[in-house]
This record gives structure tokens, sequence and C-alpha cells, in this order.
């Protein structure tokens, strides 16, 4: 009994955000990145959007700093909500990480490559081979666990 009421204040609550709109569901830290850092992602070189063309070279970087490839989707709620968490530690690890994003929607090879079944996905590549743990999924109420996985994955390599 205690289960299904769980289940369905669950269910309410994930209801009244749709309705309230996806802004009021998402918490303040999450909010788009400003324009300035948008600007310094795209030239920042530890950060990088992985396809097909670019994979050998990603796996190349992993020979001297740790990868994490990040599968995501625009389309994804939870993929966007971790998002300004991931170019948050990023920052502050000083870029001692490549940021790899692997858009499934364009780059299905590796989807299948690295049988990601579910996103958001993080699988972490030194060598060129996946090694540690995956971090799949986020919950916004405890961020520090993506931040304790981050650091055992540099601190791992």
């Amino acid at each position: 009994m205690k289960r299904s009421i769980t289940t369905l204040a669950g269910t309410m609550s994930l209801a009244a955000a749709l309705v309230a709109g996806t802004a009021a569901a998402t918490p303040a830290s999450a909010a788009p990145l400003p324009q300035r850092v948008q600007q310094r992602t795209q030239t920042d070189p530890t950060i990088v959007d992985v396809t097909s063309a670019n994979y050998d070279q990603v796996m190349e970087m992993s020979k001297t700093k740790p990868v994490v490839l990040d599968f995501t989707a625009e389309w994804c709620h939870w993929c966007q909500v971790e998002k300004p968490y991931l170019q948050r530690y990023h920052d502050d690890d000083g870029g001692s990480w490549i940021w790899a994003r692997v858009d499934v929607d364009q780059n299905q090879s590796l989807v299948r490559q690295y049988g990601v079944r579910g996103i958001p996905a993080l699988v972490s590549v030194r060598q060129g081979s996946e090694y540690g743990s995956r971090f799949v999924g986020f919950d916004p109420s405890s961020p520090e666990m993506l931040r304790y996985w981050l650091t055992n994955v540099v601190g791992d390599y």
C-alpha cells in the first residue's frame, strides 16, 4: 500500500511539473548556460562533439587524458538537466579530462558499439578502451554522485 501511495505521489508530482512547464521543474542550477559559457565550450579543446569522423582522434586523446563519453540528445530532458553540472565540474577540474559529447541520434554506430541502452550515459575511456564503471541516468537531488564518479575517473587514470 505504501509503495502504491509513493508511486502515485511521484506520478502526481511529475504531472504537476509537466503542467507547470519544464522551466518550473528544472532546478535553478540547471538553467541554460549563459551565452559566454556556450561560446567558451565551442573553443575549448577539452570539450569535443564526437562523430564517426573524429572518433579515432578522441581515442588518441584518451592516451594522454581521461575521456568521458557523454551519450546525450537534445530532446532528452535529464541529459539537459545534467549538462550544466558536467560543465561546472569540467571547469572546476581545469580541463583535466576530455568531455566527449556523443549525440545518440547522429551516432548510432557508437551507441551500438558501447551498448548504450539509456541516456544520459557517461562512459570513461583511457588508452582507447572503456574502463571503470558507467554513470547512467541523473538525479538532480544528488549531483554529488556525479562529482564523485568524475573524481574517480580522473583519479584512476
